[in-house]
């Protein structure tokens, strides 16, 4: 069988990988000048591969269909997957990485492995038309290329450098596909007005909740423009203009603690101005911030009020701002929406529309949280895609 795969990630790489070991003739067409530039720059450019508490809470779409395919190549898999590529792994607290720590390493050993297989890598390639014409798919990047089976594996429309510039999408909808509006997702929220915008640059660990229904504890990043850090992007998906973010910089604290501490606090160092007393439990920078929220005067912490004591307390656990946006594609890691998860078969991945056509990776309307989910999508959906269930799925 002649199989194309358009677009050589990391769902691409392994469906190729998969549909090789089947004895397929595989092609993949890649439009950047190398492939899987997109895994790069996961993991902070360490490649968390999956993670070993896989849950489908984790993820955003139907959770029958995400469940299907999970079922067939979970977390295990994926581990087994990467050893057979002679990548060794390891792991903390549950997240999985390669043990070079290295996500150069993983594209290069997808890329080895798919060409020692017999796999073509076409890279700079554009596709100008993609057609179906007698039970064969014909797809033209300014010569034509025939094959049987045709596999779209172009991402999404995130960092758009890396090559996912969203042109999967056109392909499906002319192929008879019904596409849900692509949205940024794990990425940061722009503020209005943002009252701690001078904080800027500083980390602190704390719980962010998004209009009283999403939480997520974490290290926050506050920036210039609004919030950032993972609990910020893992609940991103969720916020609209006008959305109510709370920042609790002390949630294993209630209010009265905190007061108790921070009075305790100013007692020892009653001779220092309160900005200076401060830094004896959060950033200077942030309770520089805190103090112009609260209209609090810097004088001495000695004399200080009960009145602003309380309300520097309430100020860390309660620390609301309004969304004005979500930081757009160029800055998500993860496109939110894609083909409809309706019109493909969650077995094999192939289209309920048109016959041996088959989708795998973030251009289906399937995204999860960070820590290696949207990684395991890719490798299962592609696996199966590639054809892990047709034999394929023995060592490699």
């Amino acid at each position: 069988m002649d199989t194309i795969i358009i677009g050589a990630g990391a769902a691409g790489l392994t469906a190729a990988i998969y549909g090789a070991k089947n004895g397929d003739h595989v092609t993949v067409m890649e439009h950047e000048n190398k492939p899987a530039k997109k895994i790069l720059i996961t993991g902070n450019g360490r490649c968390n591969l999956t993670n070993e508490n896989m849950d489908l809470s984790c993820f955003y779409g139907d959770k029958s269909f995400i469940s299907n395919v999970l079922s067939v190549f979970d977390e295990n898999n994926t581990i087994e997957f990467s050893e057979s590529l002679g990548l060794i792994t390891t792991q903390k607290n549950g997240y999985v990485y390669p043990k070079a720590l290295q996500a150069s390493a993983v594209a290069l050993a997808l890329r080895n492995k798919a060409i020692s297989l017999g796999v073509k890598i076409k890279t700079n390639n554009e596709i100008r038309r993609i057609e179906k014409k007698n039970d064969k798919f014909v797809v033209d990047v300014g010569f034509e290329f025939i094959c049987d089976k045709l596999i779209i594996a172009t991402g999404g429309m995130t960092m758009a450098n890396t090559g996912s510039d969203g042109s999967g999408y056109d392909i499906a909808k002319k192929l008879g596909h019904k596409i849900i509006e692509p949205k940024p997702a794990l990425t940061a929220l722009v503020i209005k007005d943002f009252s701690l915008k001078q904080a800027s640059g500083v980390r602190a660990k704390g719980k962010v909740e998004l209009d009283n229904v999403h939480k997520q504890h974490g290290e926050i990043q506050i920036t210039e423009y609004g919030l950032s850090g993972i609990p910020v992007f893992n609940l991103s998906r969720n916020a609209h203009e006008g959305s109510i973010v709370n920042i609790d910089f002390f949630p294993d604290y209630s209010e009265e603690e905190l007061t108790s501490i921070l009075e305790q606090i100013f007692n020892i160092r009653q001779k220092e101005n309160i900005l200076s007393a401060l830094t004896g439990l959060i950033n200077e920078k942030l309770a520089q911030a805190l103090l112009s929220l609260g209209n609090i005067k810097n004088e001495l912490a000695g004399d200080i009020s009960h009145e602003n004591i309380i309300r520097i307390a309430y100020l860390l656990k309660n620390n609301k701002h309004i969304v004005s946006k979500r930081k757009g594609f160029d800055f998500a890691q993860v496109t939110q929406g894609g083909v409809s998860c309706n019109e493909i078969n969650s077995r094999t991945m192939e289209s309920k529309i048109v016959k041996g056509l088959y989708f795998a990776g973030e251009i289906i309307d399937v995204d999860g949280i960070c820590g290696g989910y949207n990684l395991q999508w890719a490798w299962a959906s592609g696996a199966i895609a590639g054809g892990f269930l047709n034999g394929a799925g023995e060592s490699i």
